[in-house]
């Protein structure tokens, strides 16, 4: 492969993860590396003379923290807390915020270069507040938060003299010496506060579709697939001999991994992601089982406004006996094993993904030779609809193809971020006409679904496979690259069009010859 530009090979490594959250109707997402924890509402000091946005101040162990209604900052209605607000703590300009929200909703991750502009999705005063947006599905719309931008340059300064003026922090707590802090996920199980340290989660997610696995233990919900990783399901009520509610498609699923294993914690709610001190875990009380005390690394006193609360701080290594843990195992690796029985281990392939018509489109990286901005296509006379004409490069001259043309798009006006990919699916160089490129990462073609015979052809592309983007669903249609420039040269015009491409590149052999031939100027 040559010349693939840095801008694609580095889309790849451009996926984001954003915490995302409800405020009214809408579904809003910041960035997860500006946020440090989510908390629930608590008393705030309100400070005279600060816009209205502005709900005062709180003590976060030793640091005074804004907190910011969304409500008010986008001119939504307000409404009272409730068991589902938050308060997401993020660093903004060098500060910390926190923002008041009606609801967390999921961690995604998402393709930061797929994003687009705000301005059709969003309502007229708070496009400034948002710097892009994404198609979760056809009923659902994320707006992406610019958080630079929830606080302006003289909000700033009354911040800052907040910060300054308040005494909240005493003397004492400055001089005591820094205590390790750790990073928690809180959860919900029967009505009961629990919570795991975060370094061991790998993601959180809704409840998948599960294959239920015959004569399992009764904690075991099953299996599902997730990135070529087969993880077993557990109920974790069940397991913790808990009365647990019925699950809901709802329902979120931690996955975590232990010794390398991963594994699914269906859990009835997320609460909250906060940090603490190592100080603040108590001993487990001594009232507790010997089983029950060897599953908690302690417990933690909490003050949530007026209400103070116990959260279980779970011993994840100690969740599952040894037993068990071997039998998670096998059942991945059991399940695994029939998946490719009698198979050698297929291999990853990269492939090389574009939008044409808002639908995404892929091709093998293997047929692709470069990508090359857009310049001047020549026309050629009795071409077929779908050639563009042709283009001299490095003294070759190669055929344009006209690929939103294939997909249907008339008429066609190129943008700043049309392309032309150059293949060699066979022995034919060509320049197809993309209107975005969109990256490059590793899939197994196994895959790609095949296509029935009335779905082989979309337009005037023919298709290889259908597929899915992991973490987000979006359809990927794989091209059969050579059997689509076939149907789009069509086989009696083919010869016309390499007799013009053959008199074109004589004329270019001519002209350099007669350049050689010239007497050096003097």
């Amino acid at each position: 492969m040559t010349n693939l530009p840095a801008e694609i090979n580095t889309v790849q490594e451009r996926s984001l993860q954003y915490i995302t959250f409800t405020v009214g109707e809408e579904l809003f997402g910041v960035n997860i590396m500006c946020v440090e924890e989510i908390i629930t509402p608590r008393a705030v000091t309100a400070i005279p003379r600060t816009p209205d946005y502005f709900l005062g101040i709180i003590n976060l162990r030793g640091e005074v923290i804004s907190i910011i209604d969304m409500r008010t900052r986008f001119g939504i209605p307000q409404r009272k807390n409730t068991s589902d607000s938050r308060v997401v703590v993020i660093h903004s300009n060098g500060l910390k915020l926190g923002m008041l929200v009606d609801k967390i909703s999921s961690i995604v991750t998402l393709d930061g270069s797929a994003s687009q502009a705000s301005s059709r999705m969003t309502a007229k005063g708070r496009q400034k507040y948002i710097s892009g947006s994404f198609k979760l599905s056809d009923e659902s719309i994320l707006l992406l938060l610019a958080q630079e931008q929830i606080v302006n340059e003289e909000d700033f300064q009354i911040h800052q003299e907040i910060h300054d003026s308040q005494e909240l922090v005493t003397v004492e707590a400055q001089k005591k010496e820094k205590v390790k802090e750790i990073n928690l996920v809180g959860f919900s199980l029967s009505g009961e506060q629990y919570t795991i340290e975060s370094h061991s989660v790998e993601e959180i997610i809704v409840l998948p579709e599960i294959t239920v696995i015959p004569e399992m233990e009764g904690f075991v919900e099953g299996i599902f697939h997730l990135r070529e990783s087969v993880i077993p399901v557990i109920r974790l009520t069940e397991h913790m001999g808990l009365a647990g509610q019925e699950i809901t498609e709802d329902n979120p699923v931690i996955i975590i991994k232990i010794s390398g294993l991963k594994i699914g914690l269906i859990v009835d709610k997320i609460t909250e992601v906060f940090l603490i001190g190592e100080d603040e875990v108590l001993p487990p009380p001594i009232n507790l089982n010997q089983k029950q005390t060897e599953q908690l690394k302690g417990v933690i006193k909490l003050q949530r406004e007026e209400d103070n609360f116990i959260v279980m701080l779970l011993k994840l290594e100690k969740l599952f006996s040894p037993d068990e843990e071997t039998m998670l195992r096998e059942l991945g690796a059991a399940e695994e094993a029939e998946e490719f029985e009698g198979m050698e281990k297929e291999e990853e392939v990269a492939i090389l993904e574009f939008s044409l018509a808002e639908e995404r489109y892929a091709i093998p990286l293997v047929e692709a030779n470069e990508i090359i901005p857009v310049r001047e296509i020549v026309p050629v006379p009795k071409a077929p609809p779908f050639i563009r004409g042709v283009i001299n490069l490095r003294g070759d001259v190669i055929s344009i193809v006209d690929l939103p043309l294939l997909v249907g798009q008339q008429g066609y006006q190129f943008t700043e971020q049309t392309k032309i990919l150059v293949v060699n699916p066979g022995n034919e160089v060509a320049g197809l006409i993309v209107e975005k490129m969109l990256g490059i990462r590793k899939v197994l073609l196994s895959s790609f679904d095949k296509p029935s015979d009335l779905l082989r052809q979309q337009g005037n592309i023919f298709i290889e496979g259908i597929g899915k983007v992991d973490e987000t669903g979006e359809i990927v249609v794989l091209m059969d690259i050579a059997t689509t420039l076939a149907q789009a040269q069509g086989e009696e015009e083919y010869n016309d069009l390499e007799s013009v491409k053959s008199e074109l590149e004589q004329l270019e052999f001519d002209d350099q010859r007669a350049q050689q031939l010239l007497p050096p100027s003097i």
